[in-house]
């Protein structure tokens, strides 16, 4: 766990420990009884700049059906992604990885994540994890919320425009920084002949080091999604088929990037607890 002692958590995670500012840990009392079904953990990565209230309608979700098993909650931030050196971020998910550290290699986590926020964060978890342990990140079954995509300027400049300000001068300002950064980003990965971070992402989602084929996973996407293109997403679901991993696709219509749950969320569910039936 952080040195540092847990402060209180924000407004709508409010009965989690907040153990730093972008860990959140919930564990259940003792009265609620454990089944032989549930996750032993839940984790939860949220989409770049999604607050804590912006979890709280899964975490709510999670309680409900699976009332036992403890939640790790972790956001990220467009500044955590594209601007904070690794040590930085190191230090950011380090109370989580000292809970994942204590899990045996038995136990049995549903790993959770959302769009190039949560699943970058997730990976670079799974890094730190195999360089400590030496195996791939414990998951028994992922779902895969919005992701992943492939760099592209327009659907880039709307994921990075959601934490925007809304004064209008500002807004404007701002939008025009954003996409000068874009273009000098995507000029020093050339230089550098390294993958941007998004290409990167989605390259270790399927790196059998860090991930590997025992846990089942659920692609959840949508064709109306202007940020992740479903097409990716499917281009991503046969890479993983042809490596190995077990891979069932949940397309939808006319939700948006990351806004499956408040179109239909018996659906999406639905969907989450199918991924879990088919492991548990």
């Amino acid at each position: 766990m952080s040195s540092k002692s847990p402060s209180k958590a924000p407004v709508a995670l409010e009965h989690f420990v907040r153990l730093n500012s972008s860990v959140f840990f919930h564990e259940p009392t003792a009265s609620k009884p454990k089944t032989s079904t549930s996750p032993d953990l839940i984790f939860l990565a949220g989409w770049m700049d999604a607050s804590p209230r912006n979890l709280a309608k899964y975490t709510a979700g999670y309680e409900i059906r699976y009332p036992s098993a403890r939640i790790l909650a972790i956001t990220t931030t467009s500044i955590d992604a594209a601007f904070l050196p690794h040590s930085t971020n190191l230090k950011r998910i380090k109370p989580a990885m000292d809970i994942l550290y204590t899990l045996p290699p038995t136990s049995k986590i549903l790993v959770h994540f959302f769009s190039v926020g949560g699943a970058w964060t997730t990976c670079l978890i799974a890094k730190i994890y195999r360089a400590k342990t030496g195996r791939p990140l414990l998951v028994t079954g992922m779902v895969l919320d919005s992701t992943p995509g492939k760099v592209r300027y327009a659907s880039t400049i709307r994921a990075f425009a959601v934490a925007l300000p809304k004064h209008p001068i500002l807004n404007a300002l701002t939008n025009i920084g954003i996409r000068i950064m874009f273009f000098l980003y995507i000029f020093a990965y050339w230089i550098s002949g390294k993958l941007d971070l998004i290409a990167r992402t989605r390259k270790d989602l399927n790196d059998k080091r860090y991930f590997d084929t025992d846990g089942p996973r659920r692609y959840i996407y949508s064709e109306k999604d202007d940020k992740v293109a479903w097409e990716y997403v499917e281009e991503h679901m046969e890479e993983a088929r042809a490596l190995g991993y077990v891979v069932e696709g949940d397309r939808w219509v006319d939700s948006t990037h990351c806004g499956h749950l408040l179109v239909d969320s018996e659906r999406y569910w639905r969907s989450v607890t199918t991924l879990w039936e088919s492991v548990s």
